[in-house]
C-alpha cells in the first residue's frame, strides 16, 4: 500500500505566523452551544481546526487538514463519530486514527491526524494547541467558574474583532477609556479621573480602581436602579496568555451592601495576527431571575464591545502602517498593558527555544 503519510504534516515550520503565538496554554475555541453534529471550522493562532460532537455528545477538536493531500476536513462529512475527507474519502475517528482508506484493506498504525486536547467547561470549549503532555485542566482561569455557580446568573456571547488580540488585552487592562468611548453604557468621568493602582508580581497583573461618590453610568442605573451617587469598584486581572477577568461592584455611596455585582470574563483567542475571537461571559449575583434585566445587560454589553471593536479595528489599520512601538506618548495607565505584552512575548520565546526555532 502506498504510504500516505507526511514526514510531519502537523508541525509548524520555522518562521510561520503560527510561531508567534503561545501554544502551551488554553484557548477558548467556541461557546458550547456552537458545537454540534455539524463540522465547525475555526482558526486559532493561525492553526485551522474543525470541531464537532460525537453521537454521545463529546466535543472533538481536530486539525482541519487531511494528512493525505492536505484537503480541509471541514469540507468532508461526519460518518458516525468519524470525519470522512470530502476529497478522497479517507476517514479519521475522534481520536485521530485513520479507520478507512477507500480501495485499500490494510491501514498502517501511523496513518493518523492531529486531535487537540480539549476541555468543555463553564459554557465554553477550551483547546490546547501545544505539547499535549502539558495540557493541565488546572491551568484554566478559575474565575470562569461563576458561569456554572447556581448563586450567579450566567451570560455569554461572542464577537469577532479585526484586530490583534493583544490590542484587545491592552483595551481591557486600561479601562480609563470608558470615560470617553462608553458614556452611553458603562462610562463616567470618574473612571478616567480616579488613578488606578497597578500591582505586578511576576506574571500576575492586577489593576484596581475605587471610584467613591461618583455619578452612576447609564447601564448601572438601569441594572441597579440607582438614584444617588455610587461607590464603584473595578478589579482587573490578566491571566496569561489571553484572559482578562474584571470584577465589578457598585452600591449607593456610604452603603455597605453591594447593590450591583458582576464579573466580566474575557477570553481573547487569537485568530490571526490581525483578528481575534472575543468570547465573553457576564455572570451576575443580583436579580437572578429577572429576564428583562438579562436582556438589558446583554444589549448594553454588546453595544459596549461593538464600540471597542470599532476603535480597535481603526487602531489596527493605523498600526499596519505605523508600528505601535513608534508611539511617542506613554501614560501611567500603560503599565499593565505593557507588562502583559512582555509576558506573552516571553511565553513565545520560551516555547521557540524549547522547539529550537526562532519566533
Amino acid at each position: 500500500m502506498t504510504d500516505l503519510s507526511h514526514p510531519n504534516p502537523n508541525s509548524a515550520r520555522p518562521g510561520d505566523a503560527a510561531d508567534r503565538f503561545p501554544k502551551d496554554c488554553w484557548y477558548v475555541a467556541a461557546r458550547s452551544v456552537e458545537v454540534g453534529r455539524a463540522l465547525l471550522k475555526r482558526t486559532i493562532a493561525c492553526e485551522n481546526l474543525v470541531l464537532y460532537r460525537t453521537e454521545g455528545g463529546k466535543a472533538v477538536a481536530m486539525i482541519d487538514m487531511c494528512p493525505h493531500r492536505h484537503a480541509p476536513l471541514s469540507l468532508g462529512k461526519l460518518v458516525g463519530d468519524s470525519i470522512e475527507c470530502g476529497y478522497h474519502g479517507i476517514t479519521f475517528d475522534c481520536e485521530g486514527r485513520c479507520v478507512r482508506v477507500p480501495g485499500e484493506e490494510r491501514i498502517p498504525d501511523h496513518f493518523r491526524t492531529k486531535v487537540y486536547p480539549l476541555v468543555e467547561k463553564w459554557s465554553f470549549i477550551w483547546v490546547w494547541l501545544g505539547d499535549p503532555a502539558r495540557a493541565d485542566e488546572a491551568l484554566l482561569p478559575q474565575d470562569f467558574r461563576f458561569q456554572d455557580d447556581p448563586e450567579w446568573c450566567p451570560m455569554d456571547d461572542y464577537i469577532h474583532v479585526k484586530a490583534n488580540y493583544r490590542l484587545v488585552i491592552d483595551n481591557l487592562l486600561d479601562l480609563s477609556h470608558e470615560a470617553f468611548l462608553h458614556m452611553g453604557t458603562i462610562g463616567n468621568a470618574a473612571v478616567a479621573d480616579t488613578p488606578a493602582v497597578t500591582t505586578i508580581k511576576g506574571d500576575n497583573i492586577e489593576v484596581k480602581r475605587f471610584m467613591e461618590n461618583c455619578a452612576p453610568p447609564k447601564l448601572f442605573v438601569r441594572a441597579g436602579g440607582f438614584t444617588t451617587n455610587i461607590d464603584r469598584h473595578q478589579r482587573i486581572q490578566f491571566v496569561p496568555s489571553s484572559f482578562v477577568i474584571i470584577e465589578v461592584w457598585a452600591t449607593p455611596t456610604g452603603k455597605e451592601e453591594k447593590g450591583v455585582i458582576w464579573w466580566v470574563l474575557n477570553a481573547l483567542t487569537p485568530e490571526t495576527e490581525r483578528s481575534t475571537h472575543y468570547f465573553w461571559g457576564l455572570p451576575r449575583k443580583f436579580k437572578l431571575d429577572d429576564t428583562e434585566l438579562t436582556d438589558i445587560l446583554r444589549a448594553g454589553v454588546t453595544r459596549t464591545f461593538r464600540e471597542d471593536c470599532d476603535m480597535l479595528e481603526g487602531q489596527q489599520r493605523n498600526i499596519d502602517r505605523v508600528p505601535l512601538e513608534q508611539r511617542t506618548i506613554y501614560t501611567r495607565s500603560d503599565q499593565a498593558p505593557t507588562r502583559a505584552r512582555s509576558i506573552i512575548a516571553d511565553m513565545v520565546e520560551r516555547e521557540a527555544a524549547a522547539a529550537g526555532v526562532r519566533p
